[in-house]
């Protein structure tokens, strides 16, 4: 069977998403996986619940922050950069006891 009906047979998907997984678009991947279209991106198949997840249960909020980078591009050096951008009001950037200062 293809991938995309073996993903179908997965217990940990909702109705939902199995009916939205064969009514998309597909298309199979260069690695292994098929790849289906879902509000103008290519997902992969086995990650769709959690999209689909996301969408019906994340609410944002205004003072939330979202980071995403890939593996081994200086997510340590981000953060610190993103912590000392949302805390600069609270932080004198002079003083001896800022927390980016500290090893």
């Amino acid at each position: 069977p293809s991938t995309s009906s073996q993903h179908l047979q997965r217990d940990d998907l909702t109705q939902e998403c199995r009916s939205l997984i064969s009514s998309l678009p597909k298309e199979q991947g260069w690695v292994s996986s098929d790849y289906c279209l879902y509000q103008g991106f290519w997902h992969r198949i086995s990650d769709l619940q959690a999209v689909l997840t996301c969408q019906n249960h994340f609410s944002a909020r205004d003072t939330d922050v979202i980071l995403v980078t890939t593996p081994k591009s200086g997510t340590t050096w981000l953060k610190g950069l993103m912590y000392a951008l949302v805390n600069r009001a609270s932080q004198s950037p002079g003083g001896l006891d800022h927390p980016l200062l500290k090893v």
